[in-house]
């Protein structure tokens, strides 16, 4: 079978994020305490925690969050390639869990 694995992510700007697979597992729980609580920070570890706990191939990962869903399908690879900075010349920040979340995508030709 080749139907991607679903999972459903989401962040708190009170540093908590939330994760939920088809296959009946769930992570519900807070931020570690050296990350910065925002929403996108919370938004990009439950993305991050998603692929770190599938073994799947074929992933689809259900997010609300622009900024995670364009990070993850090419935006971060553009900021990697400009030394982690945006078109505007600006650091990206959580350059680490951008770092894992390629990482996670790279494994096996994953998709996002």
């Amino acid at each position: 079978d080749h139907s991607p694995a679903v999972t459903l992510t989401s962040g708190s700007g009170i540093a908590g994020y939330g994760v939920y697979s088809e296959f009946g597992w769930f992570i519900s729980a807070s931020l570690p305490l050296d990350l910065r609580p925002t929403i996108n920070t919370a938004e990009l570890f439950a993305a991050l925690q998603a692929l770190s706990a599938i073994t799947a191939t074929t992933v689809a990962i259900c997010t609300d969050s622009s900024y995670i869903s364009g990070g993850a399908t090419g935006l971060a690879r553009r900021w990697k390639a400009r030394g982690w900075r945006n078109s505007a010349g600006t650091v990206v920040p959580k350059i680490t869990l951008w770092e894992g979340l390629i990482l996670e995508l790279d494994k096996q030709g994953r998709v996002f």
